[in-house]
């Protein structure tokens, strides 16, 4: 059987796509995490329709940490009525971020009104890890990690805040294998591990009624800039795929930068993936791009970007 084709150039993730019901409460969440409002820009009907799936224009709110060239989150406003997820959806899972101290990220979000689960804290091989969840509007799963063998982050530079920029997104799928491959071998991201996870009270910071093993694979674009993008699959816990197009509350997307959108939208379709038409809208700047929506052959969805055609 003949390697599958890649997407050519330079692939990298530099920010998550969240599905909003109210705008200024998702944005009063991730300020309360450390982020900052960088924009706000229209999305008009046309690349609504091609994106997200909605039948007007729509809004854009762009959040990020000072000091963090990526990392970002992109809120988009929708419409549409919330689905019911069930416990163990597959398709976009959870928003992580590093934390220095996840009690502290507990109590302070606690203390904001945001439901916050209780601390996993647990040996894994050679790293310490805790980790807690908390909810945003719209049920957005946000992970605090602390971890004391961080991948690159603002917190290098400035080890004095909380939290970091946006670390990870989580996306649950079936096949993981076939999934690993499609996004590394097509998509062209880098394995960075590949791990099970069999400890209970990893279920029990992530609000799961029972305790239900995982696999991941932490997958990242080049030097292994934040956010990088982890497959997570439930190895024995069934669930329905909730689907991001069209654009519902809580839906969430990973960000994948691209030097020619057009060719790796018919890189991704030759591989299996659902992908929609290419139009412009506005960037994490706000100045028009290039950009199209795909869904994985697993159901994991991301949006590309990059420059408009010469």
């Amino acid at each position: 059987m003949s390697e599958p084709q890649a997407i050519a150039g330079t692939v990298t993730t530099d920010h998550a796509i969240v599905g909003c019901s109210d705008l200024s409460a998702s944005v009063t969440f991730f300020e309360a995490q450390g982020f900052t409002e960088l924009g706000r820009h229209s999305v008009d009907a046309t690349a609504a329709a091609a994106l997200y799936g909605l039948a007007a224009d729509t809004e854009q709110i762009v959040m990020g940490v000072p000091g963090a060239t990526s990392g970002l989150i992109r809120l988009v406003a929708t419409p549409l009525a919330a689905p019911d997820r069930g416990d163990f959806h597959r398709g976009g899972h959870a928003l992580d971020v590093y934390s220095t101290n996840v009690s502290n990220s507990c109590a302070a979000s606690t203390a904001a009104g945001y439901t916050t689960g209780t601390m996993a804290d647990y040996r894994f091989g050679p790293v310490q890890l805790q980790q807690a969840q908390t909810l945003g509007p719209d049920e957005i799963p946000l992970v605090f990690v602390g971890i004391d063998h961080r991948l690159p982050s603002v917190l290098d530079s400035q080890p004095e805040r909380l939290h970091s920029e946006l670390h990870s997104m989580v996306a649950t799928v079936d096949d993981i294998d076939a999934e690993t491959t499609f996004w590394t071998a097509v998509v062209g991201l880098q394995l960075k591990s590949r791990f099970p996870i069999d400890v209970p009270a990893v279920s029990e910071f992530m609000m799961l009624p029972r305790h239900a093993p995982i696999t991941m694979s932490v997958m990242t674009g080049p030097e292994a800039a934040p956010p990088r993008f982890e497959l997570m699959a439930f190895t024995e816990a069934p669930g329905a795929l909730v689907s991001g197009r069209p654009l519902v509350p809580g839906a969430l997307a990973i960000g994948v930068r691209v030097e020619d959108v057009a060719a790796a939208a018919t890189v991704l379709a030759s591989a299996g993936a659902t992908v929609h038409p290419v139009v412009t809208a506005p960037g994490l700047d706000g100045y028009p791009e290039a950009a199209a929506w795909a869904t994985s052959p697993a159901g994991a969805d991301m949006e590309l970007r990059g420059p408009l055609p010469s």
